[in-house]
């Protein structure tokens, strides 16, 4: 039977693990241990780690250590160890390993996270994180009915910038608190592409209301396509931060989805009512660039005016 001891971080992070093919491993500080460990907080023969030869059971014995052995935060001079036991001695972590516990089959490797390894890359965040501003800048420009001065348009664009920078950070951090890689420029990357996309639909968007001015289905294809961007990208961001069975993450991504997309989809339509005593009125001016199509003749726009008033007259007296 081997003894392996897994060197870990303060928090308890895997780093290092050692393998003995032997039936005791001495641990201290000095070179002439089976394991040395630098730690001045560590004596120079520190514990004795050793397989009973009755029970097969590993022991652990204080060699009469200055600071002492605790194994799972308790203080003990000689125990007997358990499988993922944690041993502190001095100021580092050591673990026991059971090398006869059977060990998950090994998750499939996709296609997806293969080709996904291009979004590591610093240069993209910089190119996407000017893409974002210059098009945050634009818009600015376009809809404002004020002189435009880059001063003092500039701060609100980055902090609309630095805002949309939360959510990447969030999953960095949970992923470091689950004791994974954050990959902190993966999700940044991420975000800024889909944030990107929904820039460009908005444009769209708008550009269709101006020159089609479309009926109430527009509403819900965009309420739909959204939601179907979202949800995607929620997978995407579990996908980069953790590994996990893929029916765990299409639960967790189905379920953030409906969290956010159940009180827009509430207030958007199921409010929207007939007839409203306190309506609304929408003062949002589209600039003449999202226009394509031709102008109307005045006199056309007179009686289109016209017509839809008769329209309404005729209406409200049925």
């Amino acid at each position: 039977m081997a003894i392996v001891l897994e060197l870990l971080s303060r928090k308890n992070i895997p780093l290092k693990h050692y393998k003995f093919e032997q039936d005791y491993v001495c641990v201290g500080r000095d070179f002439n241990n089976d394991l040395r460990l630098d730690d001045p907080y560590v004596c120079p023969s520190h514990m004795l780690v050793a397989i009973d030869p009755e029970s097969g059971l590993l022991m652990i014995n204080d060699c009469q250590s200055t600071n002492g052995i605790k194994i799972n935060n308790k203080f003990v001079t000689q125990a007997t160890l358990s499988p993922n036991d944690v041993i502190k001695i001095g100021r580092t972590h050591l673990r026991i390993i059971d090398t006869k516990a059977p060990l998950p089959k090994a998750m499939p490797l996709s296609e997806l996270e293969e080709n996904l390894t291009w979004l590591n890359k610093a240069f993209l965040t910089v190119c996407l994180s000017f893409l974002c501003i210059s098009y945050l800048l634009l818009s600015e420009y376009i809809n404002s009915v004020k002189e435009f001065t880059l001063v003092t348009v500039l701060p609100a664009q980055l902090g609309q910038l630095a805002l949309i920078s939360l959510w990447p950070l969030c999953f960095a951090v949970l992923a470091k608190v689950v004791k994974k890689e954050s990959h902190i420029v993966n999700q940044i990357n991420l975000t800024l592409l889909v944030t990107l996309l929904f820039y460009g639909l908005n444009l769209v968007q708008k550009v269709l209301i101006f020159n089609i001015s479309p009926g109430a289905w527009f509403a819900f294809v965009e309420f739909l396509v959204f939601g179907v961007l979202l949800s995607a990208f929620i997978w995407l961001s579990l996908f980069i931060a953790f590994h996990q069975p893929i029916k765990r993450r299409n639960t967790i991504a189905f379920i953030l989805s409906l969290v956010i997309l159940a009180p827009l989809f509430t207030l958007s339509f199921l409010n929207n009512g007939e007839f409203d005593s306190s309506p609304n009125y929408d003062a949002t001016l589209l600039a003449p660039a999202y226009n394509f199509t031709q102008s109307i003749e005045t006199e056309n726009f007179i009686d289109n005016s016209e017509a839809l008033f008769a329209r309404a007259d005729k209406l409200t007296s049925k």
